[in-house]
């Protein structure tokens, strides 16, 4: 009897025991732990796409049981398996840590790599960057080992199917800029050196500037007005210098190139302050951004704005200009740019522009400037500005008072020319001294 039951036992045991189990080659083993997690954690999380209120319904005391009753189920049986094969560790291991995911593909415009007809160029740090573009420091050597750092603008062409439309639109305004931007050979404006194109994207080489730019300068001159006895502006010396330096590339554009800018502002005016003494003698200013400019041999009669370079028309039924409707930026547009629904080939409106800026730069103010931008605009068509401010600022009394009249003046045949500017008492001296700093106007 007692040997009948040892046997009895014996045989239960061993159908209780688990042999060993091997995974056949080629045989899917599914690792999911979805089925022993509770509808709750998925409530836990606020922003999980699949939670909602009805959701919340729905997974009330029906359904918490069976996940709990999951749970014991897998603590029984993982209490029990003491054990687990290597394959099956290592399976297990790579699930729940996702060596699966692909590492990110590296792009030919990323930091360390090479461009150029001799790849002689590596791109360094990412400077600054929007939509398609991005600049980036571009470091090469000379044939004497001579370490030169300049900036590339990397604009990259179509990647996918959704970025096409746009992709060719940022290609052609490159192209535009620097079928005009090329020809540009002057102290006062920014250097493009050389063009690489690829498959992948353009390179434009040109100028790294190491410092602001003139809205920065101006910025900054407002925040410390409490220690300049109240001052907005710069300092009259320093206003006077940037004001003829970027005269002296306006007058470069406008006479010796035939080009007008179109969207001359305080941002496209880069200062480097990389030459000697500029922490007191003041930067080398560079005008900058040729994206808008234009030779003027075109016929300004009969072209129109393109949907694509004026961004939009005005509204159905409206005679009034928007923002979006403007060419280049509407605290600097002129009445007549303003007036008309087409792009000008004219210099005056570059002059406006100028004017507008040696306000700001002794003022610390734009002169046409309102919270609601069609008060800007009113402002500018009545060309309302405030002489008043400009003549306690005292940046160079009558004379700068004066040239800025000048310059804002509505009627375009009455306006100043740049060259005309450049001869104001306000620039006394200014002239000799552009020409002893290698001026190549």
């Amino acid at each position: 009897m007692g040997s009948a039951m040892t046997d009895s036992a014996d045989s239960i045991l061993s159908k209780l025991t688990v042999s060993p189990q091997t995974i056949p080659e080629g045989q899917q083993v599914e690792h999911s732990l979805d089925g022993l997690m509770s509808p709750m954690s998925e409530l836990a999380n606020p922003l999980s796409r699949n939670s909602s209120t009805r959701s919340t319904r729905m997974t009330g005391s029906r359904r918490i049981p069976n996940a709990e009753r999951s749970r014991r189920s897998s603590r029984r049986s993982a209490s029990a398996t003491t054990s687990i094969s290597p394959a099956q560790a290592f399976l297990s291991s790579w699930n729940r840590e996702g060596i699966t995911a692909e590492p990110a593909q590296e792009k030919p415009d990323d930091e360390g790599k090479s461009f150029g007809l001799n790849n002689e160029y590596i791109i360094g740090r990412t400077i600054n960057q929007g939509g398609f573009g991005v600049i980036k420091e571009a470091h090469t050597m000379t044939e004497s080992g001579k370490k030169l750092v300049y900036a590339v603008k990397i604009v990259r062409k179509a990647i996918t199917d959704s970025e096409g439309a746009d992709g060719d639109k940022l290609q052609q305004e490159l192209e535009h800029e620097v079928s005009v931007w090329r020809e540009l050979h002057h102290s006062h404006i920014l250097r493009l050196h050389v063009v690489y194109e690829t498959d992948f994207a353009t390179f434009c080489v040109m100028d790294l500037n190491v410092g602001g730019t003139l809205f920065d300068e101006v910025r900054r001159c407002r925040s410390s007005a409490a220690q300049n006895d109240g001052r907005k502006g710069l300092d009259p010396k320093l206003a006077t210098s940037y004001a003829y330096q970027l005269a002296s590339a306006l007058r470069y554009l406008h006479q010796d190139m035939r080009v007008c800018h179109r969207d001359v502002k305080l941002e496209n005016c880069l200062i480097d302050m990389s030459v000697p003494n500029a922490e007191t003698e003041g930067g080398n200013l560079r005008l900058c951004d040729f994206g808008l400019a234009d030779f003027l041999h075109s016929d300004s009669s009969t072209d129109t704005v393109s949907p694509e370079r004026s961004g939009a028309t005005t509204p159905s039924g409206s005679g009034r200009p928007t923002r979006s409707s403007v060419i280049g930026t509407l605290e600097y547009a002129s009445p007549r740019g303003l007036s008309v629904n087409r792009k000008l080939f004219e210099t005056a409106g570059d002059v406006w522009a100028y004017g507008v800026i040696i306000y700001a730069l002794c003022t610390g103010e734009l002169p046409f400037r309102h919270p609601m931008p069609s008060k800007t605009v009113d402002l500018i068509l009545q060309a309302d500005w405030d002489d008043g401010a400009l003549k306690q600022a005292a940046a160079g009394g009558d004379a700068v008072i004066e040239l800025v009249k000048g310059c804002l003046e509505r009627d375009i045949d009455a306006r100043l020319t740049i060259a005309e500017a450049m001869r104001s008492p306000w620039f006394a001296g200014r002239e000799e001294a552009d020409t002893e700093d290698g001026g190549s106007w």
